[in-house]
């Protein structure tokens, strides 16, 4: 199965953080921006479906552990972004911020690993700060809709987590411990 931008209608991948408590509804970005309103229209309908999908409850169904946790849609672009295609998703960014998800961008340069040639130009520099460099957390990639059955939901934006009574710990009476020794020795 391949991610892709023009599979308008599929989710690519979702992810879990459970230590930082989020979780990651991603875009895969691999087209390239030389028609940029073809890639603008491909990018507004996949952010649309997104955001059907995680409204109509579909995402809390499939994966129940995650009510409560921070929604952040984070979009992975594999080609460099034109100045214009980057005013375009600051737009995006801005309306999914809006709807009450967090936003994140990634970029991946994949052309090493393919065996292309990638020049660096004069004026790139490379982080080397320890503090400019960030590894991303460990996810835990999941089916986007392991449980189709739940076809049909109502609107559901945000539900809040669901409250567990406090365990204690309690002894049993003595007559209930000598009834579980007997039916043991037996």
């Amino acid at each position: 199965m391949t991610m892709s931008l023009r599979d308008v209608d599929v989710i690519d991948y979702i992810g879990i953080n459970i230590l930082f408590r989020q979780v990651y509804v991603g875009i895969f970005d691999d087209l390239d921006w030389q028609d940029e309103q073809l890639h603008q229209d491909l990018l507004t309908k996949k952010i649309d479906h997104y955001t059907r999908y995680i409204r109509s409850g579909k995402l809390l169904l499939n994966y129940p552990n995650v009510r409560g946790y921070e929604i952040v849609v984070e979009y992975v672009s594999m080609q460099a972004m034109t100045p214009a295609a980057v005013m375009f998703w600051k737009t995006r960014e801005e309306l999914l911020r809006g709807a009450g998800y967090a936003v994140r961008t990634r970029g991946v340069d994949v052309r090493r690993s393919l065996g292309l040639s990638v020049e660096e130009g004069v004026g790139t520099t490379v982080a080397t700060d320890a503090n400019e460099l960030v590894e991303p957390p460990e996810l835990e990639v999941l089916d986007a809709e392991p449980q189709t059955q739940f076809s049909e939901v109502t609107e559901v934006s945000f539900l809040s987590p669901l409250a567990r009574p406090p365990r204690r710990g309690q002894t049993l009476p003595l007559l209930n411990r000598l009834a579980i020794r007997r039916t043991a020795m037996m």
